[in-house]
């Protein structure tokens, strides 16, 4: 399959037809128009329904803003998320990210960076945008869980406000519903927006190296590169639909992450799949109840939560005899979990890599492998790669370590409003992660980026909790780092040397933590000592920390 693809990807076939995505979105309605594209909490929304939806949320947008805004979406995975996302690329409107978990301070920090005008909020944390200082926010929407959901979604609602009090007490000025736009939308006219491939997509934050988070710039083209290069990965059992059987994936993970962002609202979109959205997979009976009703062909997760899934009454005994794929990305999956996995599933747990700043996709498992390797594949089509020493020079030998370095049509063109583009003069990304190449070509990731922490799938870099540690009064000075976790991989403890007099408790760190840092940054581990070590210029020594855990 990979091996009669042409050298240029915009030679492509895809390519050709799809000019933006825009085009993309309604050449795949066109396509799959019968088949359902999405399905939450049993509610199911075809192609050509959604077209519909997305059209309107289009129109009502370009009567309120221009192409080239940004739009910021906070919400958990709704029927909403697509018709917002789909509707903001046809009116030529960049679409902004934001994780619904964020404390006032994170969510401030990306409205204002971004410059967004409009942002779609789950009325679900209305409470912390209220707090919040919406800079150039002009306009919010509310969403609720059941919008598009037609009765059912009153009911969903209710539930949620009600009964298990999702929906703590808010007061937005000037905030309206997102139904309430489409209503509008429908009346308004439209005639499309002039959309380049070289436009900008999306905004996709990212944690740096500075410890501020960073907005990659992703085009158009880059997310067409991702969506076919994923596209060539994939097990064409997936989409040979020889009977005739729509292909089901389950996306526990969240939409906003760049790696459910491409894998189901473009790639699976592409083959004409149908997503299964789970809104809350922490809540494992509800979400085992979902699993029970379909007899999927793929699942996407971490290690995490295929670890949790595993540990819960009822999973073993779902019908997996349709299970084709079980992609896990975000983070390393566990030989231990996979091997489980497998024994309970029949599936092979199939390793993904990628970052935010590349699309995500830089590789993947063969489909064709029988057996859980720990290895993260095989470059991705149209994909180079380089291991490089501590000089940036490339390393011939095999299985010797070096810097992932990576280079495609799917990496970013840059950071937004940064000097520092993140790319080198030849247009190569430097991942920070430290891996190494087989015989095979199959990359092996040996370490992450030496400072970053990773807590269940997600980024978290010590800088930005050291930031929030030294405000409290009591602080010194303090050096993060991640130590061992059997739930999540790594955790976040932090050592702490506090001013002259001063006596706080490790729970009032964590507390004072909590209310500015979302919940999986915030330090499990507080230790209190006499000295932080430190280089002769004065940076933290976080190696030495570590070594003491």
């Amino acid at each position: 399959m990979a091996t009669n693809i042409p050298s240029n990807i915009e030679e492509t076939d895809f390519f050709k037809e799809n000019a933006n995505l825009v085009d993309f979105f309604n050449n795949s309605c066109n396509k799959h128009s019968k088949k359902i594209a999405f399905e939450s909490y049993g509610v199911e929304i075809s192609f050509d329904e959604l077209s519909v939806q997305v059209n309107s949320f289009a129109s009502w947008l370009s009567q309120n803003f221009k192409p080239g805004d940004r739009i910021a979406v906070m919400m958990p995975n709704m029927l909403a998320y697509p018709v917002i996302v789909y509707g903001a690329l046809m009116a030529g409107i960049v679409v902004v990210n934001i994780n619904p978990l964020y404390t006032p301070r994170e969510l401030e920090h990306v409205l204002r960076d971004s410059e967004a005008k409009v942002l779609l909020v789950w009325e679900g944390v209305a409470h912390v945008v209220e707090k919040s200082d919406l800079a150039s926010v002009e306009k919010v929407l509310l969403t609720t869980v059941g919008d598009l959901l037609g009765f059912k979604g009153k009911i969903i609602n209710f539930v949620a406000r009600k009964v298990k009090k999702l929906v703590p007490k808010f007061n937005i000025n000037g905030a309206s519903g997102f139904l309430d736009a489409l209503s509008e939308g429908v009346n308004a006219e439209f005639n499309g927006a002039d959309v380049s491939i070289n436009d900008t997509a999306f905004l996709q934050y990212t944690g740096g190296t500075t410890g501020v988070s960073k907005g990659a710039i992703l085009t158009h083209r880059n997310i067409l590169s991702n969506i076919i290069q994923a596209f060539f990965t994939l097990d064409p059992k997936m989409y040979e639909n020889s009977d005739n059987e729509q292909k089901i994936a389950i996306c526990p993970l969240p939409l906003y992450h760049i790696f459910a962002l491409t894998v189901h609202n473009f790639m699976l979109f592409h083959i004409g799949g149908k997503s299964v959205l789970v809104t809350n997979p922490r809540d494992l009976k509800t979400f085992i109840s979902i699993l029970k009703k379909h007899k999927f062909h793929m699942i996407s997760g971490v290690n995490t939560l295929y670890e949790a899934l595993l540990n819960t009454d009822g999973f073993k005994d779902l019908d997996f005899s349709n299970l084709i794929m079980s992609l896990s990305g975000g983070m390393a999956a566990l030989d231990t979990t996979a091997k489980r996995w497998h024994e309970v599933t029949n599936s092979i747990v199939w390793q993904a890599y990628g970052l935010t700043e590349t699309s995500p996709l830089v590789s993947v498992n063969d489909y064709r492998q029988t057996e859980f390797t720990g290895s993260v594949g095989l470059p991705a089509a149209y994909t180079e790669v380089e291991i490089r020493d501590e000089n940036d020079q490339a390393i011939n030998e095999l299985n010797e370590p070096g810097e992932l370095c990576v280079r495609g049509p799917q990496v970013m063109s840059g950071y937004w409003k940064s000097e520092d583009s993140g790319l080198d003069e030849n247009n190569w990304f430097k991942t920070g992660d430290i891996a190494r190449m087989d015989e095979t070509g199959n990359i092996f990731i040996v370490d992450r980026k030496k400072d970053m922490i990773l807590v269940s799938g997600f980024n978290v870099y010590p800088n930005e909790v050291e930031a929030v540690v030294n405000e409290h009064s009591a602080v010194l000075e303090c050096g993060c780092v991640g130590v061992e976790d059997e739930k999540s991989q790594e955790s976040v403890k932090v050592y702490i040397v506090l001013h002259e007099g001063q006596n706080v408790a490790e729970d009032d760190i964590i507390t004072f933590c909590r209310d500015k840092l979302t919940a999986y940054k915030v330090p499990k581990h507080v230790e209190f000592i006499d000295e932080i070590p430190k280089t002769n210029v004065g940076k933290v020594l976080r190696r030495e920390l570590k070594a003491s855990s």
